[in-house]
């Protein structure tokens, strides 16, 4: 596993974030930029109602103290490479000092429900004035505008309301089947972060900053395909097909279960000569049956070839069936969980996806880094502070006396005021 150097530079360097988001979507976002450079700087607060959940979700590293806010596995890998801070945003001091933060900043991001801002007088009429020059990245459930844009959602709401959760799943009667663990926090958090290097750019032409107003659901609009576009042509509802290619005669094309405990492996057909290098695999005679030779013949029998081709994969190691049908050209690939991204994966381990991070608290541990390899910046998911996720208020004498340029005794006073 690689281990993080902050020392080279990165290609957001100099750019300097306030991030006010919470769970997946916002702190995703903020993540691309720290891993690139940016200085994020968290802002959070010990009050139950502002904290990020988070931080008390499972699982968590074993030991320290039972109520410790700094030992959760997932807001360590969502918050790699940034800088925290605690404010207390619901007192006017706290609001104050924020504008302070606003005005030494690049970036604002945040994902508060949709009026929040706005009656703290925090919108972005009010902080551009601070700093003409902000880019202010605002996500919410619907956007800003329209029938919906007071309504507050999270993930799995904005998505279903999007049609990915309908499109999911086996046909019907079965019920629509989701996109697993809230697909479209992790989505939108991707867009959030290209736009707003969209609008660094458009500021280092022209000076200004920007307001993005990014609606979750229209992001899972983005991702639902053809679905909506076959709507609008032929007036058709969408229907879910499971595994199943519907628009190309794609047979088999599914996943079948191998040996082991909810072990499978997927495999793709796309024509007559992978068919028959998966017939010369398989080596039975049902499979050399003249109703499968053909792809339409494979798509008018698909029921009972996906039967007879789960008697064949059942009783395989799905790694040993994948390296044989990929040596014939045959696309196929084991189902991964957990536990064999992170331990077995050779291809993994070869790129160094997993880095070890230090977090003041846990100790080192691994943490995914980017998914892409830039050839002469290189980028981490350490960022510039060089470490995993920041400990709650770990950075406020950095933030606070070195960007801000208070003293001792007001940082004492701040604290003791419970401000900071």
């Amino acid at each position: 596993m690689s281990q993080a150097n902050p020392a080279k530079p990165r290609p957001l360097q100099g750019i300097r974030v306030i991030d006010l988001t919470k769970i997946v979507a916002g702190p995703n976002a903020t993540r691309m930029l720290a891993t690139m450079g940016a200085e994020v700087i968290r802002v959070e607060w010990h009050d139950q109602r502002a904290l990020d959940m988070l931080r008390m979700v499972r699982p968590s590293v074993p030991g320290g103290a039972p109520d410790s806010l700094n030992r959760s596995g997932l807001f360590n890998n969502l918050n790699a490479g940034k800088y925290g801070i605690t404010l207390n945003m619901s007192l006017p001091q706290g609001r104050d000092l924020f504008k302070r933060l606003i005005a030494k900043a690049s970036v604002l991001c945040e994902n508060y429900s949709p009026d929040q801002m706005e009656s703290w007088d925090l919108g972005y009429s009010t902080l551009s004035e601070i700093n003409p020059g902000l880019i202010y990245l605002q996500i919410t459930g619907m956007g800003k505008s329209g029938t919906y844009h007071a309504y507050r959602s999270v993930g799995p709401t904005a998505q279903a309301l999007s049609g990915l959760t309908h499109m999911s799943g086996l046909p019907e009667p079965m019920p629509p089947a989701g996109w697993g663990y809230s697909y479209l926090d992790h989505s939108t958090g991707y867009y959030g972060a290209i736009f707003v290097l969209a609008a660094l750019m458009k500021r280092r032409r022209t000076g200004r900053g920007c307001y993005i107003d990014l609606s979750q659901t229209e992001t899972g609009l983005m991702l639902s395909g053809t679905a909506t576009l076959e709507a609008q042509v032929t007036g058709q509802p969408t229907r879910r097909d499971g595994n199943r290619m519907r628009f190309a005669q794609w047979v088999p094309h599914g996943a079948f279960r191998c040996r082991g405990s909810d072990e499978w492996i997927a495999i793709a057909i796309q024509d007559d000569e992978q068919w028959a290098q998966l017939v010369n695999e398989i080596g039975s005679e049902w499979a050399r049956a003249s109703r499968f030779a053909s792809a339409a013949g494979r798509k008018n029998h698909e029921d009972e070839l996906e039967r007879l081709l789960t008697e064949f994969t059942k009783d395989q190691d799905r790694y040993d069936l994948m390296e044989r049908l990929q040596r014939r050209g045959i696309p196929a690939g084991p189902v991964q969980n957990a536990a064999d991204r992170c331990d077995r994966d050779p291809q993994l381990k070869q790129r160094e996806y997993f880095t070890l991070l230090p977090q003041s608290e846990i100790g080192t541990w691994p943490i995914e880094d980017f998914p892409a390899k830039f050839q002469y910046t290189p980028v981490n998911v350490g960022g510039p502070p060089g470490r995993a996720s920041p400990s709650m208020g770990e950075d406020n004498e950095y933030v606070y006396r070195e960007i801000l340029g208070l003293t001792a005794e007001e940082f004492a006073a701040l604290k003791e005021d419970w401000i900071i």
